[in-house]
């Protein structure tokens, strides 16, 4: 029975991996989205954990930097699933407009505007995003840290 739920504890880590999205300027989202290990918590191990799976997971031939193609593809492909569950009037307008952001981000991710992310690049947007959550400068984040003004 321990190693059954220890095994369920680890898919559901993995589930979450690979699921994950860019991090959310959200503080609950970003917690929901990368607390692989279900503590209620964040720590910077975790979440580089989690970073790397995803970048992984995205970088389809292997090659250490996410091209145009694998970015904004992998991109079309979570959002078309997501937009399935929608009112069929609602997906065109959501999907343009969903997907003019993807392109938008591709380019900001890729700083040195070499036409690919490289993996600093894809890690260097999220510490961001785990710092700008982290306000208590403990390493954790949390509910108890105050959201930032400006998230949305």
């Amino acid at each position: 029975m321990k190693y059954r739920a220890c095994a369920m504890s680890l898919l559901a880590a993995l589930a979450t991996a690979t699921a994950a999205h860019a991090a959310s300027h959200d503080l609950t989202t970003f917690i929901q989205e990368q607390d692989l290990d279900g503590d209620g918590k964040v720590s910077k191990d975790e979440f580089q954990r989690g970073r790397d799976a995803e970048f992984a997971r995205m970088d389809r031939n292997g090659d250490g930097v996410l091209s145009h193609d694998e970015y904004v593809g992998d991109y079309r492909q979570r959002l078309e699933r997501e937009l399935a569950q929608r009112p069929a009037g609602e997906r065109d307008e959501e999907r343009t407009r969903q997907m003019r952001q993807a392109e938008v981000r591709f380019g900001v991710l890729d700083s040195d505007k070499s036409g690919g992310i490289t993996r600093a690049e894809f890690a260097a947007t999220g510490w961001g995003m785990f710092l700008r959550h982290d306000t208590d400068h403990d390493g954790f984040v949390t509910t108890k840290d105050v959201p930032a003004k400006d998230a949305k």
